[in-house]
């Protein structure tokens, strides 16, 4: 569960960066360093927790992509590349990020967000994977079961099923793995 809970906050906290950031930006000053040590000096609760959320939302993936392997695959079928799909709903952040009037308000859409990407358990897709070399695919098991692959090929991009074979990967959640082909 905390697994999970550190996964969403990684892939939502974006949001609440996003929200600072415009923030910052919006205030007609030349001096950001002022604006910043004001900040912290008026509010130093939410700079930590500022603070504490981007370190989750920096450092939840690298740990994930550093997990030893724990299942075996033989085969798998590539049905498609996921990247994309999930530009939208960052997209969707962006916006409401932006037009958040005040603290209160974001803190409710923020928490919005975390309970639905906690329930709905899309808590793996974190762009910092993308960052980090590693591409989302929907693939399928020999055995029929559809299921998320986070995946980091030493050729880039998987474009053959046959390039799926014999993986060892880490289980994120019951239908997500993460690994790395050589």
């Amino acid at each position: 569960m905390l697994k999970k809970l550190m996964l969403t906050i990684s892939v939502t906290w974006i949001y609440v960066l996003l929200y600072y950031l415009n923030r910052i930006l919006s205030l007609k000053s030349n001096n950001i360093k002022n604006i910043v040590v004001s900040y912290i000096s008026n509010s130093p609760f939410k700079f930590f927790i500022l603070i504490i959320g981007t370190l989750i939302m920096v450092i939840t993936p690298v740990i994930m992509s550093t997990r030893r392997a724990n299942e075996d695959f033989k085969r798998a079928e590539l049905l498609e590349l996921e990247d994309n799909s999930f530009v939208p709903s960052y997209l969707g952040y962006f916006f409401i990020s932006i037009n958040a009037g005040n603290y209160l308000t974001m803190i409710s859409f923020y928490i919005t967000i975390l309970l639905f990407m906690y329930f709905a358990g899309v808590e793996y897709f974190n762009p910092i994977f993308l960052l980090l070399q590693y591409h989302i695919y929907k693939v399928q098991s020999d055995n029929g079961v559809q299921f998320i692959l986070i995946l980091k090929c030493k050729q880039g991009v998987v474009r053959k099923s046959s390039s799926l074979n014999n993986l060892k990967l880490h289980r994120i959640n019951n239908l997500t793995y993460i690994g790395k082909k050589e």
